[in-house]
């Protein structure tokens, strides 16, 4: 029984010098993710984002309805509120016509900010229509988008406003990059016989009410509660589903891999047809695509000797033949043309998301272009 007792001894005593290392490491912001366990932490008190995203919905994440939550990390703090049908935005019934859909992920959430710093409230504050919020974080792609205004689309609008994120949405349902990641996920990917746009989920992922049985390994929630190291378990599980930033050799020079310029022939047809769905689906509503730019897509920019190549893929040239679409008017607003000085001032300082200043920026730069081309002038007054 001795060898038992050493066991268990040297269990006991590595798993406590994992939590010191772990409590010193959030402290240094050497994770990834350096949250504050909940039992240590004397903040606004409400239950954990983690808690209200769901994947119960043919479009896999999405938010627990009528609830708020907070989200947090080393940079920001800030309560997440949804509606009757899970958007984070105010109630959608008795809509007016006049209203805009805005498509998008965790950019369009408004991830890490707070509502009224949103680049959603922002746009719907000076145009003075409702802009409706479904965007949504947890890797939502484009086939998730399409899902979704399938499903709502008797909500009244007159157009749509639909956010691009080519550093993940290229990948976000593509079922070869996250069959390695990720099975257990309940969320939908292209189909890789006949039409990619039939959804395609893993035999092995099922509904679940929250993120939290995925998001450590656990559904214990005394875990998150009370341990400095769950940190260090969300930071490894970051690095095996991809989410640090990937580095790829050129024949010249290392440069941060960047999907404006990175992505597979099937990932960029992919992605066309999606939203060349939903744009059938809005029939002759006009629709604005937005493309962001994030951190690691401006750091390849800058570094490449030709910085528009992109533009001659077929994913750039897909939204290109968008706009010559008969019956129907689409229009592409690119951020990268418009980027600011100092990049870094707008994205927050622990994340790859826009802060307050970057969904000011970005909703300065779509509102100026909305006026520019007259989009939605049928329904808004100038």
């Amino acid at each position: 029984m001795s060898w038992i007792k050493t066991a268990l001894l040297i269990s006991l005593v590595t798993a406590f010098l994992f939590e010191i290392s772990s409590f010193v490491a959030t402290k240094l912001e050497l994770f990834l993710v350096n949250k504050t366990p909940s039992l240590y932490d004397f903040g606004p008190s409400a239950d954990d984002i983690v808690y209200g995203r769901t994947e119960r919905e043919a479009w896999g994440a999405w938010h627990a309805t009528s609830s708020s939550y907070r989200h947090s990390r080393s940079c920001f703090d800030v309560l997440m509120s949804f509606n009757e049908i899970g958007a984070r935005d105010n109630s959608f019934v008795n809509l007016p016509d006049e209203s805009i859909v805005l498509l998008g992920d965790s950019f369009a959430e408004g991830f890490g900010v707070s509502e009224s710093e949103t680049s959603q409230y922002l746009i719907e504050n000076e145009l003075g229509v409702p802009v409706l919020n479904f965007g949504a974080g947890g890797s939502f792609g484009p086939l998730q988008e399409l899902l979704i205004y399938k499903h709502y689309l008797s909500i009244p609008h007159q157009g749509l406003i639909i956010y691009v994120l080519p550093a993940n949405d290229f990948t976000d349902n593509d079922s070869a990059v996250w069959s390695d990641l990720d099975q257990m996920r309940y969320r939908p990917y292209f189909s890789q016989e006949g039409d990619p746009l039939t959804p395609y989920y893993f035999p092995t992922a099922t509904p679940r009410d929250t993120f939290i049985s995925y998001d450590i390994g656990t559904d214990k929630k005394f875990v998150k509660d009370y341990f400095w190291s769950v940190n260090a378990l969300r930071t490894a599980l970051m690095l095996v589903r991809g989410d640090a930033t990937i580095e790829v050799a050129t024949d010249d020079n290392t440069l941060t891999q960047s999907y404006f310029y990175d992505a597979n022939p099937l990932q960029q047809s992919n992605l066309i047809a999606a939203y060349e769905a939903i744009l059938d689906l809005a029939n002759n509503r006009e629709v604005l695509f937005v493309i962001i730019p994030g951190q690691d897509d401006i750091a390849r920019w800058e570094n490449e000797i030709e910085q528009n190549s992109y533009k001659q893929q077929a994913w750039y040239e897909g939204f290109m033949a968008f706009q010559e679409r008969s019956q129907q008017r689409v229009s592409t607003l690119n951020l990268i043309d418009h980027l600011p000085e100092d990049t870094d001032e707008l994205f927050l300082t622990c994340d790859g998301h826009w802060n307050p200043n970057g969904n000011q920026w970005a909703s300065d730069i779509i509102l100026r272009h909305i006026q520019n081309n007259r989009l939605f002038s049928s329904f808004i007054e100038r």
